[in-house]
């Protein structure tokens, strides 16, 4: 025994009192029941059953195709549903606005706001289930060559797509896990 605790009577009951406070917090927190969105998980195979399912019709612009072919992988794994039970539309749109002004009258830093609009259906019926807007944004730096402007402004585009098209994959999971 340290000449500390012998000094202290009550040393010995608040390190015990400590220890009982910690045991009954692990055991509150271990009847929390939250679930991950994705992982393994009690119900986490229907909901990957339920993503895998979701028809998504075809877009006619660029954008609007890379965002369909990354919420394509992300909810299939890049397959098209042989069964699907679900559609969706999506509507997507690309912005760009200017991020300032130099003495010459141009822009030296631009910024690409990606806005996919999007409608999840059950195949059979026009009961709308999510009508939502996901948006991505992604900027980029100016420069004196035309082909690296455009190369920058195409990559900004691919980088807000992504952006939108994970944040729709985290809504469509987060409302199938609750029961569209």
């Amino acid at each position: 025994m340290s000449s500390f605790e012998r000094g202290n009577p009550g040393f010995g009951r608040q390190s015990g009192t400590a220890a009982v406070m910690a045991f009954a917090a692990i055991l509150f927190l271990s009847a929390c029941t939250v679930q991950p969105v994705y992982g393994p998980a009690p119900g986490g195979e229907a909901l990957s059953k339920t993503l895998r399912s979701i028809a998504i019709e075809p877009v006619d612009t660029r954008v609007g195709q890379v965002v369909r072919n990354r919420l394509l992988f992300q909810l299939t794994g890049g397959g098209v549903p042989a069964d699907p039970q679900y559609r969706m539309n999506l509507r997507v749109t690309s912005t760009e606005t200017a991020l300032g002004i130099t003495r010459e009258g141009t822009a030296p830093v631009y910024s690409v706001t990606v806005t996919a609009s999007y409608t999840l259906y059950k195949i059979g019926s026009d009961e709308i289930l999510l009508r939502e807007t996901a948006r991505g944004t992604a900027s980029y730096d100016s420069y004196s060559q035309n082909f690296a402007n455009i190369r920058a402004l195409r990559d900004a585009e691919n980088r807000a797509a992504e952006v939108a098209a994970s944040e729709i994959r985290l809504r469509v999971a987060s409302a199938t896990a609750v029961g569209i």
